[in-house]
């Protein structure tokens, strides 16, 4: 078998693992770049990022928690995030191939999750169309160690190694 069929065998398979029935609990999604989410896996830690002052002005639950840090998920298994993702952070990401999912159950044994829109933080932001994104958050500054917490990673870009590192993770 050539590269190229090992790829679409790799893909094919990767849509099964994506069926939303298979899934146990109650999924959340964090997606994130190839390069971050090798870094999530070695670490095996979810980590937030801490948000400007000026944000922390607007976001009162958030500022006045003990790390002033949340991990955003959505609840959309197909949300593209575009622009969004990885905003606040220190450089913009370079792709979004790689899925976490969640279940949100496991999460709440331990850590605070709530739904959350961002853009209805700021009175002065008037939104006119509906939210797809169905976000939800974590009130932490990491979620370790995230393998408890992970029911599968679903990846859609085509390198086998990154594809046999994530393997691994999820047979531990």
């Amino acid at each position: 078998m050539n590269l190229q069929e090992n790829i679409v065998r790799i893909k094919e398979m990767m849509n099964l693992n994506e069926k939303l029935e298979d899934i146990k609990g109650v999924p959340l999604y964090h997606k994130t770049s190839t390069m971050r989410g090798l870094d999530i896996i070695n670490s095996d830690s979810l980590k937030g990022s801490l948000p400007s002052e000026d944000y922390l002005t607007l976001d009162k639950r958030l500022s006045n928690t003990k790390t002033q840090r949340a991990i955003s998920f959505t609840r959309n298994k197909n949300w593209n995030p575009g622009h969004t993702i990885g905003v606040g952070l220190d450089s913009a990401i370079e792709d979004s191939n790689i899925t976490f999912v969640v279940d949100k159950d496991r999460l709440k044994t331990k850590y605070v999750v709530e739904p959350f829109n961002y853009s209805g933080i700021d009175s002065r932001h008037i939104n006119t169309h509906k939210n797809e994104e169905l976000e939800e958050r974590v009130l932490t500054d990491e979620i370790y160690p995230l393998h408890k917490y992970v029911i599968d990673i679903i990846y859609t870009g085509d390198n086998l190694q990154v594809q046999e590192i994530i393997d691994s993770y999820l047979n531990r």
